[in-house]
């Protein structure tokens, strides 16, 4: 540890304030003797805590909600309070600022902060509030006395704070009440009317007469709006202070903001009302069970799937049903008792017996909820024994469909296997006539011959895509890697293929780097360009160009074989690089077009691409436009 970091830590426990420091997951990695002096915790105990052994379960989410925003924006968030539970079970109110720390890299790692007891701070802002509805009914003489203190109390008051004569005239107000009718606080609003901060004026006569007949009016909602038209809710608590003339009447209290309370409540009414509907109405069945594993509700669905009357099942214990198979349920009551705690669970498959005695299988789903003060279990139950039913006969067809497919490759590994060495003793043997005697031939024998050995290649080829398959499928397609100049292999295939380029009278550009060293497994990426260049002479009429060009493009190498041929439509792009996904193209005008192939040879091509960490795509503008294959692969 440095100088810098040492007198970092001394400053750090020398401040009389709580600093702290904690990972993503909430444990405290460091802290200051003042926090443990706060606590009650020794720096043993204290160490690896996680926030959520020193916070009730309201407060633990609050504590998250506000560090995820910090872990979410990188904000820091300040004055955030929440309750903080000593090691003596002692409450306190806790206010601090968070901010996000992160290492030398930027990466998010945890969080700091510093951290304030302010319980003492908090009771007096309570006790001063309810202090508050005493003071403003002293009597005006005294209120003239103590007018510049009160008045600065009233000015930082979280309330706003009003005082107008009986016509609506306002003749007093603090900055809050400006900042709640959407005015700047420190604007005058004196001898405005506030008829016009409410959203029905002739609704304030009735709130007049309530307060005419009592004096005053506690918690009274009112439909308000702003300065600019902004709708509201405010709670008024208000008295009238009297004086000599029933003129000279003062209307004296404070001012609140509870329209998101009030529209959350009026939700709350209306959601309770639609969940009461749409409980009834659901074709699933729905249970509530209380934190005694009672069922205090159950909606008509499930008398249809269980065939129980509903007065059979509410008011028993879920666990003491005949409903319930033995064998899960200590499955069940697990579940419960997580759930209970507030863990979220997967749907559970079980079987359940019917009234009748019949086995059906349901779909389990708990959550939970509270209505009201009371936190119940809310259970969805979906008959689910179709599916399964069907889940098992789609099991049953793929085991079959496996050992089919197992059985294909069996069968093609063998056949190329078994075809590989005939058809080298052949192929040979037509190779070794052609080259040893072949001047001892009369033509027609020579043709035959010529033939023997061109199916015999055609046949090799196709037997060797065939293994290569077969390795493809038992993940035994391996690499061997070296560093080759790609630009003279592109040129030794292009020599290879030569004479077929120039027997179909076609022409060719090259436009290739002088050199250019990759990391390449050089027989398989010949294999490449090999099938590209031969599928572009297959495709392209007598005079047509192919144009075989690379290029470097950011850390990568590409290789393009372009054509002018018959080209590809959008439907046959998607058939490209699959199993053989041979694209068969007749009619007038397309005799020019070699139709062999098993079309085998772009899927193996797109397979050794990828595992060189390339990529191969295909490109072009539709039927006899032409056609461009592109290989990427990592310099």
């Amino acid at each position: 540890m440095d100088f810098s970091q040492n007198k970092f830590l001394q400053i750090i426990e020398s401040i009389k304030e709580c600093y702290f420091e904690v990972d993503l997951k909430g444990n405290f990695t460091y802290f200051n003797n003042s926090m443990c002096e706060l606590t009650g915790y020794s720096r043993e105990e204290l160490f690896g805590l996680n926030y959520k052994n020193v916070a009730d379960e309201e407060n633990q989410k609050k504590v998250f909600k506000g560090f995820n925003s910090v872990y979410r924006t990188g904000e820091p968030l300040t004055d955030f309070e929440y309750q903080f539970k000593k090691k003596n079970e002692e409450k306190l109110i806790g206010e601090t600022s968070v901010y996000l720390k992160c290492d030398s890299k930027g990466n998010k790692i945890g969080f700091y902060g510093l951290f304030r007891d302010v319980t003492k701070r908090k009771e007096e802002e309570e006790r001063f509030k309810e202090e508050l509805e005493q003071l403003v009914s002293i009597k005006t003489k005294e209120l003239r006395e103590s007018e510049e203190k009160y008045r600065n109390m009233i000015n930082h008051l979280d309330l706003g704070f009003y005082q107008l004569n009986w016509d609506g005239m306002l003749i007093n107000h603090n900055p809050r009440f400006c900042e709640i009718l959407g005015y700047n606080p420190s604007e005058n609003l004196k001898s405005r009317n506030v008829h016009n901060f409410w959203q029905r004026p002739e609704d304030r006569k009735i709130y007049l007469k309530e307060l005419e007949e009592k004096s005053f009016v506690k918690n009274y909602l009112v439909h308000a709006k702003k300065k600019n038209g902004e709708k509201i809710v405010v709670q008024l608590n208000s008295h009238v202070i009297k004086g000599i003339k029933e003129k000279s009447r003062i209307i004296q209290g404070i001012i609140s903001d509870i329209t998101e309370k009030f529209e959350l409540e009026q939700k709350l009414k209306e959601s309770e009302e639609r969940y009461r509907n749409l409980i009834e109405s659901v074709p699933f069945s729905i249970a509530l069970i209380d934190q005694q594993g009672i069922i205090t509700y159950c909606n008509p669905a499930i008398e249809k799937l269980l065939g129980y009357k509903r007065d059979e099942l509410i008011g028993y214990e879920f666990k003491k049903l005949p409903a319930l198979h033995p064998k899960y349920l200590s499955i069940m009551l697990k579940r419960f008792q997580k759930v209970l705690k507030g863990d979220i669970l997967p749907p559970l498959d079980i079987e359940i017996y019917k009234k009748n005695g019949s086995l059906i299988w349901i779909r389990y789903q708990s959550t939970l909820l509270k209505l009201g003060d009371e936190i119940l279990l809310q259970t969805i139950i979906n008959d689910v024994t179709e599916q399964k039913k069907a889940d098992l006969l789609i099991e049953e067809e793929i085991i079959k469909l496996k050992e089919l497919d197992q059985i294909r490759k069996d069968l093609i590994s063998r056949v190329s296997h078994e075809l590989k060495t005939p058809l080298v003793s052949v192929l040979g043997g037509a190779e070794l006539l052609l080259d040893l005697y072949i001047d001892e031939f009369k033509d027609d024998v020579k043709e035959l011959i010529e033939m023997i050995e061109k199916g015999g290649k055609r046949l090799k080829y196709l037997v060797d895509n065939l293994v290569d398959i077969t390795r493809i499928e038992y993940k035994k397609f391996e690499l061997e890697k070296d560093s080759y100049n790609i630009s003279e292999l592109i040129r030794d295939c292009l020599s290879e293929m030569m004479y077929i380029i120039k027997k179909r009278k076609l022409n060719l550009k090259i436009d290739l780097l002088k050199n250019m060293f990759i990391e390449i497994d050089k027989i398989r990426i010949e294999q490449v360009i090999l099938n590209l260049l031969s599928n572009a002479i297959k495709n392209t009429p007598p005079n047509g160009l192919i144009t075989i060009k690379s290029l470097k493009k950011d850390n990568n190498l590409e290789i393009s074989i372009t054509d002018t041929g018959i080209g590809i439509i959008k439907e046959e792009i998607y058939k490209l690089f699959t199993r053989f996904g041979k694209i068969e193209r007749y009619g007038d005008g397309l005799e020019y077009i070699d139709i062999q192939g098993s079309g085998l040879g772009l899927f193996i091509s797109k397979e050794i691409v990828d595992l060189h960490g390339g990529n191969i795509r295909a490109e072009s503008e539709g039927r006899n436009k032409g056609s461009t294959f592109i290989v990427k692969l990592p310099i």
